[in-house]
């Protein structure tokens, strides 16, 4: 190398080593997940922080609250959490059970900023389970009374309610029925049938107890409760469906109990009312006591930031940033200084929420509580729209909820046996399994055409193995690949969740593996004893029975009505019958739920027209399954009907002109060419939508409240969902899988061999 380019050589590689020896300038990263209108504001607030901390650059992450349960689920197990994190405080025992959080103890004593006392008491207890500190309340939320000035005042009423026996004579006021037809012109007040946050606030006013149903407390709340439905001082059927903003602006409803949210959506839907409405705090019986909601912020165990995590923590919970974000997004502050602010302090309706946030209770943080939450809420159903004979048996209904919440909360029985030891003897089992295949095989005689036996000599054995082999190994390279992708996302799940199945495999197992025991097919007995279970077994049945069969009819129908030459526009109404199949369960919910609306809906009137009786399709016990199959046979027969196109235009059209000839009508047509014609097509199509139709899950999860009114339209599916990924009983919830594939396997091997067993005879 020449001595000038040595020389630049050297000097370039000094350079770059000099480069490569300067410690990086690049801002240390600090991720921030929010949910909903939070996670879209909440990068105002991460600027700020940056522009407080040099150095550090905040990236925040925008998640959908309908998705944000499962994707902070996914982070966890997986290992990739956020460093901080918004969290629902109902969700906070079931995530600290996980061990996902990092505990805020150490960091609060040092804290200068973060202290307990300058939190509201029912919100800070959202962020403690067990004792130990994992969440800071970021913003709150509780309920009050919202109620009309105007319509009280008309009433002789002076004053919002304010105890129990206010709230009850108010409604028997206010309770209207003008033309004398039995039915309630306007309400005093709307409660909810099955909302656990509002009926638990009753619980706590009387002093009475989440996990104590079957208390003399507990059973007054409930007969309280239910008092306002079955002196239809609230409604509970047609009339509990109507808009809120158009009952409360109409005067249908007086009263109401709602969130924060309410006064600004009251404010912007409802300027005309402006003055003639007003917040009161809750009524009283020995209490006043609400529930309590919000968000708090947490710090992730497998953070690898917790100090700059932590300091963010402390960041949002300074008085003048809860001050900003309430300006930012109406929020209530978790901290009480900052209810001293203009825009809180002098806004009358806030106030009344600042006021109830001194008697409000949230409920156990326990990683049951979903269940729990579960239950109260069937429960509620179960007295509010069970017959009034039925119905006084509050007494005993409790004490059978007072089992199931006890069952909920009690820790599993260890069988004794550990599941790794059952897996070690399952694998040596399996070994000694396929080590007396291979030897029998070894030993057994080959069979020739004829099917005589004669035994091969070993050599002789071994070489026409190993030549067929040699022959055959080109073929099973080309399908290796294929295998290897069916055993690793196939095969291996399958074989995964039948041993999760044989195990009591729970959220505590997830947190600690070594709690994991194997219970054998007790799962499955279990099952047995379940009335749910029973109940969603029966729902699915008859969903696919008369499903099935309605919806095969209509396809059928309308394929044949399209497939005559006279009809015209044949690819529009081909193409319009399809586009339910593709669109999504949310958008066909929407639309079904306004046919399906008991006031403005046009099924009922439809009804109402041709003097028929209208019906509260969604609402009522008796008609919300057979509303969903009506849905769901609109929705999917554009699939059959396709399929059925296909299978009529491969019929020979010489059978239709020999059938005309020998004087077959239109009817005979049918039946003698077009269904024989369709067999194979016939059995194809009920099989598949038989597998489909017994896997529902979405038409309930949407359009039913998952599952309502009292598990009227529950599936199975929908069942084993709420086990598996809401309760997290993850064994109970694959045994309920592998029964379904039973179920599945049994209807599809009948039909087929209904198919073979003559079905497809010529005629």
């Amino acid at each position: 190398m020449p001595i000038r380019q040595s020389r630049w050589f050297s000097t370039f590689a000094g350079i770059a080593i000099l480069l490569l020896s300067v410690p990086s300038a690049r801002a240390e990263t600090l991720t921030v997940w929010a949910m909903g209108e939070e996670g879209l504001r909440i990068a105002a607030m991460a600027r700020k922080f940056e522009a407080e901390t040099p150095g550090v650059k905040v990236i925040t992450q925008a998640i959908p609250w309908d998705a944000a349960h499962e994707k902070l689920l996914t982070v966890v197990v997986g290992g990739l959490p956020p460093d901080v994190s918004q969290m629902g405080t109902t969700w906070m025992a079931e995530f600290a059970t996980l061990q996902a959080f990092e505990p805020l103890d150490d960091y609060v004593r040092q804290s200068g900023i973060v202290k307990q006392d300058k939190f509201f008491s029912g919100s800070w207890q959202t962020g403690v389970v067990k004792g130990r500190l994992y969440g800071i309340p970021w913003y709150v939320d509780t309920r009050v009374l919202f109620y009309r000035k105007d319509l009280l005042a008309q009433a002789g009423i002076p004053h919002p309610p304010r105890t129990w026996n206010e709230l009850k004579a108010a409604c028997k006021v206010l309770r209207k029925d003008s033309d004398r037809n039995g039915k309630a012109d306007s309400y005093g007040i709307t409660l909810p049938v099955r909302d656990w946050g509002v009926f638990l606030s009753f619980v706590w006013q009387n002093g009475g107890d989440v996990f104590r149903p079957a208390s003399p407390e507990y059973i007054e709340a409930m007969k309280y409760y239910a008092s306002f439905f079955r002196e239809d001082l609230a409604p509970s059927g047609r009339a509990a469906d109507i808009d809120l903003f158009q009952a409360f602006k109409t005067g249908f409803y007086a009263m109401f109990i709602s969130g924060p949210w309410m006064v600004e959506l009251i404010d912007r839907e409802l300027p005309e009312l402006k003055g003639k409405w007003g917040a009161a705090l809750m009524p009283k019986k020995k209490h006043g006591t609400s529930f309590v909601g919000g968000s708090n912020l947490v710090v992730f165990k497998d953070s690898k930031k917790k100090e700059l995590a932590w300091k963010f923590v402390e960041f949002m919970s300074r008085t003048d940033n809860q001050i900003e974000w309430h300006r930012m997004l109406n929020s209530l502050p978790a901290v009480k200084d900052a209810w001293n602010a203009p825009a809180l302090a002098k806004h009358e309706m806030l106030r009344v929420f600042g006021d109830q946030m001194e008697d409000v209770q949230s409920p156990p943080n326990v990683p049951e509580w979903e269940q729990i939450a579960s239950l109260i809420n069937t429960r509620m159903e179960s007295v509010i729209l069970s017959p009034r004979g039925e119905g006084d048996k509050i007494e005993q209904v409790m004490r059978e909820h007072q089992r199931e919440v006890e069952d909920a909360v009690k820790e599993r029985e260890t069988s004794g046996v550990r599941v790794d030891q059952f897996l070690y003897t399952a694998l040596a089992m399996a070994c000694g399994v396929a080590f007396l295949y291979f030897y029998i095989s070894h030993r057994v005689s080959t069979v020739d055409a004829k099917s005589n036996r004669r035994t091969l000599p070993r050599n002789e054995r071994a070489s026409s193995f190993f030549n067929t082999l040699r022959r055959a190994y080109p073929g099973y390279l080309f399908i290796l690949p294929s295998v290897m992708v069916l055993t690793l996302f196939l095969f291996i799940p399958i074989l995964a969740s039948f041993l999760i199945s044989l195990t009591d495999w729970n959220i505590y197992s997830l947190a600690d593996r070594g709690r994991l025991n194997f219970v054998g097919f007790k799962n499955y007995m279990d099952v047995v004893h379940d009335q749910v279970f029973w109940k969603s077994l029966w729902n699915t049945l008859f969903f696919t029975a008369v499903g099935v069969p309605f919806t095969i009819m209509i396809s059928l129908l309308c394929a044949v009505v399209l497939n005559e030459k006279f009809v015209r526009w044949k690819t529009f109404f081909r193409t319009a019958f399809f586009l339910p199949v593709i669109s999504t369960i949310v958008a066909v919910a929407v639309v079904w739920r306004w046919i399906y609306n008991p006031e403005y809906g046009l099924l009922n009137w439809f009804m109402k027209s041709v003097g028929l009786p209208e019906f509260n399709w969604l609402s009522d016990p008796s008609t919300a399954l057979a509303s969903l199959i009506l849905m769901a046979a609109w929705k999917n027969f554009g699939y059959n009907m396709v399929i059925f196109l296909a299978g009529l235009q491969s019929i020979p059209e010489a059978l239709y002109e020999s059938a005309r000839i020998d004087g077959a009508n239109v009817w005979q047509l049918f039946l003698h060419v077009t269904l024989p014609g369709l067999r194979t097509t016939t059995v194809f199509v009920a099989v598949m939508s038989t597998i489909g139709y017994l896997q529902f899950f979405a038409e309930p999860y949407v359009m039913t409240n998952k599952g309502g009114p009292l598990n009227s339209t529950m599936s199975i599916v929908l069942y084993m969902y709420n086990q598996g990924f809401k309760f997290f009983q993850l064994g109970y919830a694959s045994a309920l899988a592998y029964i379904l594939f039973g179920i599945i396997f049994a209807f599809t091997f009948l039909q087929i061999r209904l198919r073979k067993s003559g079905f497809e005879t010529p005629v």
